[in-house]
């Protein structure tokens, strides 16, 4: 059993980032056993070029939980 985890982020200095958005598939080698994907605030401006890359913009994110309240799960299907 693996996960493959993909997250976009606000772009920036390096360490400067925040997350946007994550998604994780839990995967057995044959079938998706669980998964998780949600937008993320990261509480710091995302910059106008990733916005464009992404389609990841601040409204969308505005309203969306924060890391801290999203880490259980992240957890939870990674282990």
């Amino acid at each position: 059993m693996y996960a493959v985890l993909d997250i976009e982020t606000t772009g920036g200095q390096f360490n400067e980032e925040g997350i946007t958005e994550i998604a994780i598939h839990r995967f057995d080698g044959q079938v998706v056993k669980d998964q998780f994907i949600s937008l993320i605030n990261p509480e710091r401006e995302i910059q106008p070029y990733v916005a464009n890359l992404t389609g990841i913009d601040e409204k969308m994110v505005r309203t969306a939980p924060k890391f801290h309240e999203v880490a259980k799960r992240v957890v939870e299907i990674t282990q």
